[in-house]
């Protein structure tokens, strides 16, 4: 196919350390839902008792800040989880492009890196509602 000039060699190292970049996602995706967490139930709520000031601790139940972090974070797992997703159907279609091409199948390759830049399709509750 004209234009393209493949290494695999180069392509499997990119692929592979790309790969183990993105798996660490999920790693980082579960410490940003805690962390979030711990800020929420951390925030305190507001009350017109006790001088009117926020109580940290275990007392933050239904405290603004705590509304406003959980509404942030449900929105913020969407997103990594669609990064986390498009990350993993890029990767595979590098890889399905590369061995069509290698295999001597350009209209397979070009279909596959077609493919690939679609946006993927998640199953997830909620996700296209704002």
């Amino acid at each position: 196919m004209p234009g393209w000039d493949l290494n695999p060699q180069g392509i499997s190292h990119v692929l592979k350390t790309t790969g183990e970049t993105a798996s660490n996602m999920e790693k980082y995706a579960k410490a940003f839902g805690k962390h979030l967490t711990s800020a929420a139930t951390s925030a305190g709520t507001v009350s017109a008792e006790g001088g009117g000031g926020g109580e940290g601790g275990e007392k933050a139940a239904g405290g603004l800040v705590a509304l406003a972090l959980s509404q942030y974070a449900e929105r913020a797992s969407k997103d990594l989880q669609f990064v986390a997703a498009r990350a993993g159907k890029s990767l595979q279609g590098a890889a399905d492009a590369t061995t069509a091409y290698l295999n001597g199948d350009q209209e397979m390759a070009s279909e596959a890196q077609r493919n690939t830049l679609s946006a993927p399709k998640l199953d997830m509750p909620g996700v296209g509602k704002s």
